[in-house]
């Protein structure tokens, strides 16, 4: 009974800390408390478009797509990162050509950088980094840049991230750390040169 609470939690915790969720949940914050970054709500529903709506939407294109429904939580894991890194760049492709606000540029430029990083580490190195931990850590940097550094607590939300995919044995404590060490990088990156 508790052995089935405790993969109960762990799944409600893997699913609300879904990278897209959490890009919902940090664009959500700025359009609320700096809504000027956005200067109006159309780059505010752009943002959710891209970075939240078209990644999500892998999770129902699995079943209509065979093959990729064939292949079970691997095919579900590749389409959803798929969808994540083309939500990316048609994000990134549209701020530049729209001429989308700053801040608008740099949340997009962060999160093309962060998933070509993963997708670079995934793919080249081999390694299996998480990008749960990854889509918590760069949306992380984020805040810190946008709402300040007394927020610093916020990266203790990679706890739960990490006991809810280990428990689930979704990943290994290395792949949760690169993860991390991805999103953080990669977004610092960012955020310093712009």
């Amino acid at each position: 009974m508790v052995n089935e609470m405790k993969k109960r939690a762990a799944k409600i915790i893997s699913t609300i800390t879904l990278a897209p969720f959490v890009s919902f949940y940090l664009l959500t914050a700025i359009y609320i408390r700096m809504r000027s970054v956005f200067e109006g709500v159309n780059w505010y529903v752009a943002c959710l478009f891209f970075l939240t709506l078209m990644p999500i939407s892998a999770y129902g294109l699995q079943y209509l797509i065979p093959s990729i429904r064939r292949q079970g939580r691997r095919g579900e894991r590749r389409l959803a990162f798929i969808m994540s890194v083309a939500g990316y760049i048609l994000g990134t492709l549209s701020c530049f050509l729209f001429n989308a606000p700053s801040g608008v540029k740099l949340i997009f430029l962060a999160y093309l950088v962060s998933g070509g990083v993963l997708a670079l580490t995934n793919s080249v190195v081999g390694l299996k980094a998480s990008g749960h931990a990854c889509g918590i850590a760069g949306p992380y940097v984020l805040a810190i840049y946008f709402f300040g550094r007394h927020l610093w607590y916020l990266l203790l939300l990679l706890l739960p991230v990490y006991w809810a995919r280990l428990t689930m044995k979704q990943h290994s404590l290395k792949e949760l750390n690169t993860g991390t060490l991805v999103g953080l990088a990669a977004t610092s990156a960012v955020v310093i040169a712009f």
